[in-house]
């Protein structure tokens, strides 16, 4: 005997139950990978194959996997409410911090590089004043007269020795000293004339013949004489790397070439001479400074520098890039203030931790809360997973006093009125079955109509209102077949009760009316209607409660002679439609019986003829209501006088 497969394992099984992106994704890869391995096999195969991979990969496998993984992230990992709160939550929580921390760290970078130009713009600055005060230093020693250049001594005024030159100005042009000042080297300025947007008191930095120079202009007076002098310095990488001092790595290089000017002139036809100008040669002092701690990233920054140019005095936008580190520069920032620096950082760390435990306090609580949340969703979804497989036993234990134990108190309810409903539709099953057998019975006890007997035909129906009905009639036949005993009656009230009343009645109508009148046995029925009412009225008062009786009329009929003999016990009157139009109503007898005991009952007999119609009926028929009205013995009447000739 060979084993088959389970239909729900294998293969096929498997890639059926896969969505189609899924299998889509299945089958590309499976080409991609038969691509590549046929691409091992010939060189040339793999250069034709090698741009088809690719654009599968990136435009078609790729996005396809995309969504497969995020349909296993949503199905997998948030499948469960809980992991939904908690990652709501950090989101929630998250997203503020990292939003604060990333403006923090923006803000303190460009405060921290603005601050880094900042400085190093101020020492260029110092630089050129150390050099205008040097400049300044200049004194007279004598004027010779006309033609001559005067004699100067050079008083040093900061103590360094910079490698200052200076010059005067004569006939608007740069002139060499009469007497070369001790220690100052030649200057390259001498012999140049003097540029028309040179002012007094000026001073900055400058390009000349590809070399810049921190230079000063200014006019002394000396004993009713005006001296015009000239100082330079180059500025060099030495001269960067003395300015950047601690600071970091610095780099002075040119700038780029603008469109417009501050004006809204256009500059954009510079001559050739200008475009060299503006591109002189970088300078690169400095070190990065190493890494003082684990959050001490570079900080580069750039800002513009005046650069002018000798020959026509336009800023040539040079720009200055400091590379340096938050540590360094907070060290500069706090340098003067006898460690509050270190305060300050001591505070602001202990803020940071602070901030943090809080953030992972609040953290922890939303979790907590969630956990307490998802945990009842949980016992609530295994509760009805229980349900689900029958175990209606089955109960949530109650820990909290909160809503959601009041919901689990809620479903606990559920689950036991589950079980009581269960128990009452047993219940009512087994009624609706017996009910079904006691129609079932009641059904038997009515003789079948239609009855057809010489010179007349009896027909007879009744449909019960719900399973079982209070209404009953019976046919007693005699033994010879020429007579008939009838009985229509309505028990009171409905349902069970009024069904086992007319049981009860049934036998008795049987049992009495087979006796004779006299109180004798006898096979046939008996021909007092009114003798038979006085003993079915005693047998029920004295078998039933005080508030149960029934309705009944009983009628004798007698084929040969055509005469029907009735008496009345409180039911709804029959109608006799006569031949020639005339109604006849059976009303002679006396109460409900049942109702009142020892009372006696009339008859009265009444020759039928042919054609003669005998309608008899319980209020069933008559009393239902539409649109509050009933349908009515009126009603009912023209009715049958309508259809009377019909079947």
């Amino acid at each position: 005997m060979n084993a088959t497969p389970h239909p729900g394992t294998g293969f096929r099984a498997w890639y059926k139950r896969r969505s189609r992106i899924g299998r889509l994704s299945f089958v590309l890869t499976c080409i991609i990978l038969s691509m590549l391995v046929l691409g091992r096999l010939s060189h040339v195969a793999e250069v034709i194959i090698a741009i088809p991979v690719i654009i599968l990969c990136v435009v078609i496998l790729s996005p396809l996997l995309i969504i497969l993984l995020y349909r296993w992230i949503t199905r997998r990992l948030l499948w469960k409410v809980r992991n939904r709160l908690i990652i709501t939550y950090a989101l929630m929580s998250l997203a503020p911090v990292v939003l604060c921390l990333t403006l923090f760290a923006i803000a303190s970078y460009i405060f921290g590089g603005q601050y880094a130009t900042n400085t190093e713009l101020t020492l260029l600055d110092r630089s050129s004043s150390e050099v205008a005060d040097e400049t300044a230093s200049v004194v007279p020693i004598s004027f010779p007269g006309k033609g001559r250049n005067p004699e100067i001594q050079y008083r040093p005024s900061s103590g360094n020795n910079l490698p200052i030159s200076f010059a005067l100005v004569k006939a608007g042009a740069f002139q060499p000293l009469t007497a070369p000042i001790p220690g100052a080297s030649a200057n390259p300025f001498v012999g140049q004339p003097v540029p028309t947007w040179l002012y007094s008191g000026f001073r900055g930095l400058v390009l000349f013949n590809g070399q810049l120079y921190l230079v000063a202009y200014t006019n002394l007076t000396e004993a009713g004489h005006t001296l015009t002098v000239f100082g330079d310095e180059p500025f060099n990488t030495d001269a960067l790397g003395n300015i950047a001092q601690d600071l970091g790595h610095v780099i002075l290089s040119p700038g780029f070439s603008l469109a417009v000017n501050d004006k809204g002139d256009d500059i954009s036809k510079d001559t050739a001479q200008d475009e060299q100008e503006r591109n002189f040669s970088r300078l690169d002092a400095g070190t990065l400074p190493p890494r003082a701690h684990l959050i001490d990233p570079p900080v580069v920054f750039s800002a513009p520098t005046s650069v002018l140019s000798w020959q026509t005095g336009k800023d040539l936008h040079g720009i200055v890039t400091v590379f340096s580190r938050p540590s360094v520069l907070y060290t500069r920032l706090f340098a003067s203030t006898n460690g509050l620096g270190t305060i300050v950082r001591i505070i602001l760390v202990c803020l940071a931790i602070f901030f943090a435990m809080l953030e992972l306090f609040a953290l922890l609580m939303a979790a907590g809360l969630s956990r307490t949340i998802t945990r009842s969703v949980s016992e609530l979804y295994l509760g009805t997973r229980e349900i689900d497989r029958g175990n209606f036993a089955h109960r949530i234990v109650i820990k909290r006093k909160d809503q959601l134990g009041a919901l689990a108190n809620s479903f606990n309810r559920m689950t036991t009125s589950i079980v009581d409903l269960m128990v009452q539709q047993r219940e009512k099953e087994r009624l609706l079955s017996e009910l079904s057998i006691a129609r079932e019975v009641q059904a038997n006890l009515f003789p079948h109509s239609p009855v057809s007997l010489p010179g007349f035909e009896i027909h007879a129906v009744c449909q019960p209102a719900r399973t079982v009905s209070g209404d009953y009639f019976d046919f007693i036949f005699g033994r010879h077949g020429n007579d008939l005993f009838v009985a229509l009656g309505d028990i009171s009230g409905k349902g069970i009760s009024a069904a086992l009343l007319m049981a009860s009645l049934h036998s008795a109508v049987r049992a009495f009316g087979l006796s004779s009148s006299n109180g004798t046995a006898s096979a046939e029925p008996s021909h007092s209607p009114a003798f038979l009412l006085e003993l079915l009225n005693r047998h029920i008062y004295a078998s039933t409660p005080v508030e149960k009786y029934a309705t009944l009329f009983l009628a004798y009929y007698d084929t040969a002679s055509r005469k029907l003999t009735y008496s009345n016990g409180g039911h709804l009157a029959p109608m006799v439609l006569c031949g020639d139009g005339t109604v006849k109503h059976l009303d002679c007898g006396g109460p409900p019986v049942g109702l009142l005991n020892g009372v006696s009952y009339q008859q009265d007999t009444i020759q039928l003829t042919s054609g003669d119609l005998l309608l008899a009926f319980s209020d069933g028929l008559t009393e239902p209501e539409q649109n509050d009205e009933q349908f009515g013995e009126e009603r009912l009447f023209d009715y049958v006088l309508k259809h009377r000739s019909e079947p």
